[in-house]
């Protein structure tokens, strides 16, 4: 949508200040007009006194050195934002995202024109593998806050684990973000109790004219007082993160390890165990696997472990998901166009070991067994894991990592 004439101008203003070069194009698409209006826009600030550097052919400048903030960074301060940058456009929560963006084309307006090249080169040299794909599940984290800070009342329209739908009015507490989610501690009026939702299952939010009293408690103080008489809830989120508060809920029969982030690239199905659906998918996904030599066909593999990813759950164990068979690799050139790429990003697990025939029920075995614990699971990815205990598969042994949530 355009905006209003002076924003724009402001905006235009701004990006010329943080920006080498900007071109009409560029700046008609960002504000949503015509190149034309821009080129109106450009002679308006030229004709207030902004000296604007036309170049024909290649775009729009500031000449060095003129600032209107009064405010200037250091190289490291600089190099930090930018790091951060990178790191909080895998956010996702698009609010918090675009908020950031448009602040920190604010800041790059009053660096100088060196400053501005080596942060550009920087920017381009920075990676963060959190959020791979890029998803966008929330848009409120903004609004949240200001509530937070406001003591404001919200209505929320919310979708539970359960696919249960209601509507709350919620006093927002506090936010933490665990497994690349954000999470909301509030209390609700409706169940009279603190809850903890996930923000990405909030289907519509809505400010009230109400204000509440402080809760008058610190975060940390908040965990003391109610990890254990919260520590489930009917509410907890499809991450079931933690509402641990604080407290891992370790199940006695296995051990807890962390594992590095890596990377695989194999096969994918999407399936469900509902009505014994994955009963047929996921065989059917091995026997591709095997009968394809995928293994062998894998570029850049680091060894010959076979893994076993679920990922991208929509709930819980009984709610869909996706299944990659393949192989831990080393970098992501020459992947070829039938495979996948998946990211496993650092996180703690729950080791189960599954001794058998690993081709008939020693695995589906495990799997029951953890699904019968109360163990707090992520529901991020768990990962089976088949090496060189697992070359005779009708008498073998893998490994089954599930990701556990933690605070």
């Amino acid at each position: 949508m355009e905006k209003p004439r002076l924003s724009r101008l402001t905006s235009i203003l701004t990006q010329l200040q943080s920006s080498k070069i900007v071109t009409a194009q560029m700046l008609a698409r960002k504000h949503g007009v015509s190149v034309r209006t821009i080129y109106r826009d450009i002679r308006t600030l030229e004709k207030s006194g902004i000296p604007v550097i036309t170049e024909v052919g290649i775009g729009y400048s500031m000449i060095d050195g003129y600032k209107l903030p009064p405010v200037m960074f250091t190289e490291d301060e600089a190099n930090a934002l930018i790091t951060a940058e990178q790191l909080i456009l895998k956010n996702k929560d698009a609010s918090f995202v675009e908020h950031y963006k448009e602040a920190i084309l604010k800041i790059k307006a009053i660096l100088k024109g060196p400053q501005k090249e080596k942060i550009d080169l920087l920017k381009n040299r920075i990676y963060f593998t959190a959020n791979y794909t890029n998803q966008t599940t929330s848009n409120y984290l903004m609004r949240i806050q200001t509530a937070i800070t406001d003591f404001r009342v919200l209505k929320i329209e919310y979708l539970s684990l359960n696919q249960i739908h209601t509507k709350r009015a919620i006093e927002p507490f506090a936010l933490y973000s665990t497994q690349e989610n954000w999470i909301l501690i509030a209390y609700c009026r409706l169940r009279e109790e603190f809850r903890a939702f996930r923000i990405d299952h909030i289907q519509n939010i809505t400010f009230t004219a109400e204000h509440f009293e402080s809760h008058d408690m610190t975060l940390e103080e908040y965990y003391k007082k109610y990890s254990e008489k919260y520590r489930t809830t009917p509410d907890i989120p499809l991450s079931q993160s933690a509402i641990t508060f604080g407290h891992n809920v370790k199940p006695k029969t296995m051990e807890h390890t962390k594992k590095n982030e890596f990377m695989v690239v194999g096969i994918t199905t999407r399936t469900s165990n509902e009505n014994d659906r994955a009963a047929t998918d996921i065989p059917t996904l091995w026997n591709r696997f095997m009968s394809e030599n995928i293994a062998n066909r894998v570029p850049n593999k680091v060894n010959g472990t076979v893994y076993a990813l679920y990922t991208d759950y929509e709930g819980d164990h009984t709610q869909p998901y996706s299944l990659t068979i393949g192989c831990e690799v080393s970098s992501l050139n020459n992947i070829p166009e039938d495979m996948t790429v998946k990211m496993v990003p650092t996180a703690t697990y729950a080791k189960f070991i599954s001794k058998g025939n690993l081709t008939k029920d020693a695995v589906i075995d495990t799997w029951r067994e953890i699904w019968s614990t109360d163990l707090q699971r992520a529901y991020t990815t768990d990962i089976e894991i088949y090496g060189e205990k697992a070359i005779d598969p009708t008498n073998g042994e893998a490994e089954i990592l599930v990701a556990i949530a933690s605070f």
